[in-house]
């Protein structure tokens, strides 16, 4: 059996499954759809082929209560990318994503920082309490 080891690289979105700040809900074959469509994107423009792990979970704050999911990504060993371009590639699909599924605010998690992608600064969910 072959072993193949690499350094750690892990990144991880999370996207509520609202449009916008309305009551409709995104299925998740809905988000599967648009993800196909935002992985083929990035591999046409980048050249990078992006695994994603779906996990179903909930943004709980101040008042909000929303259906979401994690987005994990990692290197995987067995198509190793650059980790600067790899980086690039998650969040241009995470970018694509937002504008498919009606998101305004997003953020990803790398190992070394955090970025939060926003269409509108000044919008807020109206369910939040500050």
């Amino acid at each position: 059996m072959k072993i193949t080891r690499s350094k750690t690289f892990k990144a991880i979105a999370t996207l509520g499954l609202k449009r916008g700040y309305t009551e409709e809900v995104i299925s998740i074959n809905d988000l599967k759809e648009k993800l196909v469509i935002a992985q083929q994107k990035v591999y046409e423009q980048m050249n990078i082929q992006l695994s994603t792990k779906v996990s179903p979970c909930s943004i709980v704050f101040s008042g909000q209560d929303e259906p979401s999911v994690d987005l994990s990504f990692i290197q995987y060993p067995k198509f190793p990318n650059v980790e600067s371009q790899l980086k690039e590639g998650i969040i241009m699909l995470v970018e694509i994503l937002m504008k498919l599924l009606d998101q305004n605010r997003v953020v990803i998690v790398f190992e070394d920082e955090i970025f939060m992608l926003e269409e509108n600064e000044d919008l807020i969910d109206p369910k939040i309490n500050l």
